[in-house]
């Protein structure tokens, strides 16, 4: 390849570096945005959530910079390319190293995106009750072990093993 391995060396560094800072910010991004999430301030909300969304593109086109690379050296698009890339640009496995890292903060960002997930659900299904409560309507039928319908949602046989 013509293409050095210092300048790739570099070039993936800088890269996982960037990387690195951003997903550190979105983790604490992310744990604001629980505590936002946690109260009632509507605005609030939704300034969090943009600020987040800026971060997850950034990071897409860092992602997409990293493919890019794999592909123009020609070390393919399938999973082990950026492992053969990674082989090839730092046999002293620093860069994969740094690779692991970031693995790590992302699953965490994605543990509290998946915790902050589940307060809006909860949230929007209190909102859904209090719109049906407002609006006089039945809440939707449950069906019972015999396939009869229930009336209401309170404590009932589900069914026997």
């Amino acid at each position: 390849m013509s293409v050095q391995r210092d300048e790739i060396h570099q070039h993936l560094s800088r890269i996982l570096a960037e990387e690195g800072r951003l997903l550190g910010e979105l983790e604490s991004v992310l744990r604001e945005e629980t505590e936002v999430l946690r109260g009632e301030d509507a605005q609030a909300i939704e300034r969090i959530g943009d600020n987040r969304h800026r971060y997850i593109d950034t990071l897409s086109k860092l992602d997409a910079e990293r493919a890019d690379t794999c592909r123009m050296l020609s070390f393919g698009t399938d999973r082990g390319a950026l492992h053969r890339l990674f082989e090839w640009a730092d046999p002293s496995t620093g860069l994969r190293d740094r690779w692991s890292s970031n693995l790590e903060l992302a699953r965490r960002c994605k543990a509290i995106n998946d915790q902050n997930g589940a307060i809006v659900t909860a949230k929007l299904g209190r909102v859904q009750q209090l719109l049906g409560k407002l609006r006089g309507s039945t809440p939707p039928p449950v069906y019972t072990a015999r396939g009869g319908r229930y009336g209401s949602l309170g404590a009932r046989d589900l069914g026997r093993a």
